[in-house]
Parts: C-alpha cells; structure tokens; sequence
C-alpha cells in the first residue's frame, strides 16, 4: 500500500484516506469494511459517476460542491475519534 503524504506529514487523515483499502475491501467482497474505510469516497464516487452519466460533464458547481464536501469531511474525520481508521 502506498503511504498517504499528508497523513505522514501531519498525523491526520486526509479526505481521501483509506480509499486504497476500501478498494481492496471491495475486489474481496467486503461492502460493510468498505464503507467504514472511507464512507465519503463509498457514497460520493457513485453519486459523481451517476451525474456524469447522465450529465456528461461535471459542472464548476458540482465541482466546488465535491470540494467543499470534501473539506467537511476531512475536518470532521479528524475531530471525531470513531471516523479516524
């Protein structure tokens, strides 16, 4: 496994933390350890996938909504003990 920067930089995750074992979680059939991986990346990449589909592109305001999401979820991540993997 690859070692997030950020979190070897400051000691804090990142949003995009735990995405590589969610992915492996996933090809070995474990949806529930997926999830608490890394929830926001477990909800958010289909939701995005979905839009695009059906959109075919991502505007800048789904862009910065993305952005934004992502902002919370790294701060609360790291503020609530049981969300920090």
């Amino acid at each position: 496994m690859l070692i997030c920067p950020f979190h070897w930089l400051t000691g804090l995750n990142c949003p995009l933390c735990g995405a590589q074992r969610m992915i492996v979680a996933l090809c070995h059939g474990s949806v529930a350890e997926a999830f608490w991986l890394n929830p926001l990346l477990f909800v958010g990449l289909p939701l995005l996938g979905l839009w695009w589909l059906r959109k075919r592109e991502i505007s800048s305001r789904v862009a910065l909504v993305a952005l934004c999401v992502s902002v919370a979820w790294g701060i609360v991540r790291n503020m609530v003990p049981a969300l920090q993997i």
